[in-house]
C-alpha cells in the first residue's frame, strides 16, 4: 500500500508525529504510550476506511436495478397499505399532539434559509399574476356586493317615499252619516 494511501507510511508519519511531541522518552510507560498512539491512529484510519467503505456500497446499491425494484414493489403493495391503516392514523395523530411538531415549526420559522424561500417564491411571475387575478375576483365580488345592496336601498327608500305620498294626498275621510232619528 502506497504511504499516501495509509499503511505503513501513515504510521511511520504517526510515529515521528508522536516522537516530535514527546522529545523526552525516558520514562518506562512511553513505550506503552506510543504503541497505543499509534493503535489509535490505526484504528480510526481502518474506521474512516470501513465507513467509506459502507458509504460507497449504499451509494452503489441505491443507483442499482434491484434497489429501484424493490422501491417499486414497496410502493405498489405494502407501503400504501400501511399508510390506510389505524395504525398510521394513530401515528400520525400522536405526531400532531406531540411536541415534535411544534418544535419542528419553531425551528421552520426560526430559520432564514424559510424567509429566503418564501421571498423568493413570491417575487415569481406566476405567485404575482396569480395574486392579480385573485384581486381582481375579489374586487369584482366586493362590486356585486355593494351594487346588490344599494339596489336593496334604493328599492327600500322609493316605497318608503310612496307610501308617504299616497298618505299625504289621501282626502280625509268622510264623516259617516249619522243615522236617521227614528220615529
Amino acid at each position: 500500500m502506497p504511504a499516501s494511501k495509509g499503511g505503513v507510511g501513515t504510521l511511520a508519519r504517526g510515529g515521528a508525529r508522536w516522537e516530535d511531541e514527546h522529545e523526552d522518552m525516558s520514562g518506562p510507560l512511553d513505550a506503552f504510550r506510543f504503541g497505543a498512539d499509534l493503535g489509535g491512529a490505526a484504528v480510526n484510519r481502518a474506521a474512516r476506511l470501513a465507513r467509506d467503505g459502507a458509504l460507497a456500497a449504499l451509494d452503489a446499491f441505491a443507483e442499482s436495478r434491484f434497489a429501484a425494484e424493490a422501491a417499486e414493489r414497496m410502493l405498489a403493495g405494502p407501503v400504501p397499505r400501511a399508510l390506510d391503516s389505524a395504525a398510521a392514523e394513530r401515528l400520525v395523530a400522536r405526531v400532531i399532539q406531540g411536541p415534535l411538531l411544534d418544535e419542528a415549526v419553531s425551528r421552520l420559522l426560526e430559520s432564514e434559509d424559510l424567509w429566503l424561500m418564501v421571498d423568493v417564491i413570491a417575487q415569481s411571475p406566476a405567485v404575482t399574476e396569480a395574486i392579480g387575478r385573485q384581486s381582481i375576483g375579489f374586487a369584482d365580488q366586493v362590486a356585486g356586493a355593494v351594487r346588490d345592496r344599494s339596489f336593496n336601498a334604493d328599492e327600500r327608500l322609493e316605497f318608503a317615499a310612496k307610501r308617504l305620498l299616497r298618505r299625504s294626498r289621501r282626502a280625509p275621510p268622510a264623516a259617516e252619516p249619522e243615522p236617521a232619528p227614528e220615529s
